[in-house]
């Protein structure tokens, strides 16, 4: 039988709604559900899901904190609930979904729209959200080495004029 993995980091309100699309999709399949602790109770109320995983850290989906329980687990397809219609605000869960092994990665928007992300999309955002960072960062540094260069010149110019 073919296994799917939800990872909640959607609400749950969001998942109510997005569940019929996702049965309907993987339909024969078994659904598991990876949710921190204090979710537990919550998706218990889901029927279809076969299993519910807990991810034993506070906070944030993270790279770096894999889960142990699933460590050597793999899934046909590893589901990413977004809260939004493009996925933006999402890219520590799509790094996250890395550290499992998949066959395909697949993100669900609000309105259940689902499309398949490959690694090298994911790779990709991180980079492009590296350089744009960077590039914020050094026009920042330039303006306000601009602005604090002219600033004092100003100032004497308005000075002046009472």
């Amino acid at each position: 039988m073919k296994e799917v993995l939800i990872i909640r980091s959607a609400s749950f309100q969001q998942l109510d709604q997005n569940l019929g699309a996702l049965e309907a999709k993987f339909a024969g399949c078994r659904i598991s559900m990876l949710t921190h602790e204090h979710g537990v109770k919550l998706a218990e109320k889901y029927k279809n899901i076969s299993h519910i995983y807990i991810y034993p850290f506070v906070g944030g989906f993270n790279y770096r904190n894999k889960t142990r329980e699933l460590r050597d687990k793999e899934f046909d397809a590893v589901i990413i609930p977004v809260t939004n219609v493009s996925g933006a605000g999402f890219f520590n869960v799509m790094l996250f979904s890395l550290t499992f092994m998949t066959k395909k990665r697949i993100v669900c928007n609000l309105v259940s729209d689902m499309r398949e992300i490959s690694k090298l999309d994911i790779l990709g955002m991180g980079l492009k959200s590296f350089i744009l960072s960077g590039l914020a960062k050094v026009l920042s540094t330039l303006f306000g080495v601009f602005v604090v260069a002219l600033l004092p010149a100003k100032l004497k110019a308005l000075e002046k004029k009472d």
